[in-house]
């Protein structure tokens, strides 16, 4: 999943700024926890969204520190 991959990235890339490491391993964290309690919430849960929302935002922090949009 995309956590996974995100650690095996961050892992492979020892000198990777601290500040962009942090924020790839708070994304890895957002997927790991969205996808657990998604195995049990319904999409349509607020307790669900609101974790969707986070991976969204800490998606677009780690697209910023990328060079994407």
């Amino acid at each position: 999943n995309a956590a996974v991959l995100l650690e095996q990235a961050i892992s492979a890339a020892p000198a990777m700024p601290s500040g962009d490491r942090a924020a790839a391993l708070a994304l890895a964290a957002a997927y790991t926890k969205a996808t657990a309690m998604g195995s049990t919430l319904q999409r349509d849960d607020p307790q669900f969204r609101s974790e969707v929302d986070d991976v969204n935002a800490k998606d677009a922090a780690m697209k910023k520190i990328c060079g994407g949009a």
